[in-house]
């Protein structure tokens, strides 16, 4: 009897640390929300999958060095719904990105919009 008590306040401890923890991963505070780029690339890699679907493209700066950029968007569900799909894009494909990028100045963004070679476009 003495126990159930400690067990019950380590339960609700640690529900709180992990509910605070969810909140936190789905901020927008990384991003510069507002701002957008537009860049067009090849994908090298589509990954579809939880809690994020990640594209990641090699893009070609007026230079002409290739830079690599990650994007991401929702979870599978919530992009399955807008007529994205595991199959929507393959290594090679070139696109036109729509992001907005991070605060800190890497290559890295939350996709807005992805216009395929055929013009089809896939909103976010």
């Amino acid at each position: 009897m003495r126990n159930r008590p400690v067990t019950i306040v380590g339960v609700v401890v640690g529900l709180l640390i992990a509910s605070v923890t969810t909140t936190a991963h789905h901020g927008a505070a990384a991003f510069d929300v507002g701002t957008e780029i537009t860049l067009t690339g090849t994908v090298t890699e589509w990954i579809w999958s939880n809690p994020h679907c990640l594209l990641r493209l090699d893009v070609t700066e007026e230079n002409g060095q290739v830079v690599h950029w990650i994007a991401e968007t929702q979870n599978p569900r919530n992009m399955s719904s807008r007529g994205w799909a595991r199959t929507s894009f393959k290594p090679g494909d070139h696109v036109t990105l729509t992001l907005e990028p991070v605060k800190n100045g890497r290559r890295l963004g939350r996709i807005l919009e992805v216009t395929l070679a055929d013009g089809h476009t896939l909103k976010s």
